[in-house]
């Protein structure tokens, strides 16, 4: 065969197997004790990294996760006191991670938008922010100026600006502390545009169709465009829903037996999901679960659950995807 021949038949190879060459799938897990793993098919994961098990609320415990300028980025930490120190990984690879940065406190959230990486720090008297523009060197950012915004928990960017929420308390005239559920908004770490400290509540934050939607612990859904005015929806509320994602092309909120879908946030219908694990991730056709303590599973179609193989305890916080 010669070498005109031999490219013709590569050619003719390509276009009828097209998928051979499609994007491989990548998903990163993090969660408790440091635990960070893989997966390439969303049932069988493989742990590339954990410092501890079963890991508690301390310092290992990784609680946001991004992918974003062909790297995993990941961060964590948390419970006060020595033990409580942050931490900020990355990985190409999700599975050889290299340290970029440690804080005295917890690294929680991760956002990524316009090209720069942000997290907060939790703080007194209120948290403050860093940022990067490779997560690799991270540059002191702008401080909260209202006083008990202290614990930072979730954040998102959409419409140009990352949202970050979280929770503390602030000193009444008569002495007592309140407590408060928080959001800030900024466009680059540098400068926070805006505060709030009156939510209903705080919790995971979803980004699509040019709104922020938000579900917190106890089931509360809010909504915003801009992260400064929020929308409570009382009667998604009610319904104390467990999970929410945004799936690329509309809200998922599911608790149970029982889920809505929307592609605006505005109008909601009856969604064909069930699930009693919370849902970490899903693009619409795969959905990806996890209970505790990091228990994981995996559905074609939102209902029908596949358990993946046994594996060592340790509590999962987020799931991310990445093409390769």
């Amino acid at each position: 065969m010669n070498t005109r021949s031999i490219a013709t038949w590569v050619v003719l190879l390509l276009a009828t197997f097209p998928l051979t060459l499609a994007a491989e799938d990548l998903w990163l897990a993090v969660g408790y004790g440091g635990r960070r793993m893989i997966s390439t098919d969303g049932i069988r994961w493989e742990i590339t990294g954990e410092w501890a098990q079963l890991g508690g609320d301390d310092s290992n415990n990784l609680m946001s996760a991004v992918y974003a300028e062909g790297k995993f980025v990941v961060v964590g930490g948390g419970g006060g006191g020595s033990t409580g120190g942050g931490h900020i990984l990355v990985s190409s690879d999700g599975k050889e991670w290299t340290e970029t940065k440690q804080d005295k406190s917890r690294i929680n959230p991760v956002v990524h938008g316009g090209g720069r990486f942000v997290v907060g720090t939790s703080s007194y008297p209120s948290g403050k922010l860093m940022w990067s523009d490779d997560a690799e060197t991270w540059h002191e950012g702008a401080p909260i100026q209202a006083k008990g915004l202290t614990h930072f928990r979730h954040g998102c960017f959409g419409n140009g600006i990352m949202v970050l929420v979280g929770n503390g308390s602030q000193k009444q005239e008569d002495g007592t502390q309140k407590p408060i559920h928080w959001a800030i908004t900024t466009t680059d770490g540098e400068t926070i545009k805006s505060e709030r400290v009156d939510l209903a509540a705080h919790g995971e934050i979803v980004f699509g169709k040019g709104r922020f939607v938000m579900l917190s612990h106890e089931g509360v859904v809010q909504s915003t465009a801009d992260g400064a005015e929020w929308k409570l929806h009382d009667d998604l509320s009610r319904e104390k829903f467990r999970s929410i994602v945004w799936t690329g092309s509309e809200f998922l909120l599911v608790r149970g037996d029982a889920a809505l879908k929307s592609s605006d946030a505005v109008t909601w219908e009856a969604a064909a999901v069930k699930s009693f694990s919370d849902i970490k991730w899903s693009d619409g056709k795969r959905f990806i679960a996890s209970g505790w303590p990091g228990k994981m599973l995996f559905s074609s179609d939102g209902t029908t659950w596949e358990k993946a193989p046994p594996m060592t305890d340790n509590g999962i916080n987020v799931v991310v995807h990445a093409s390769k």
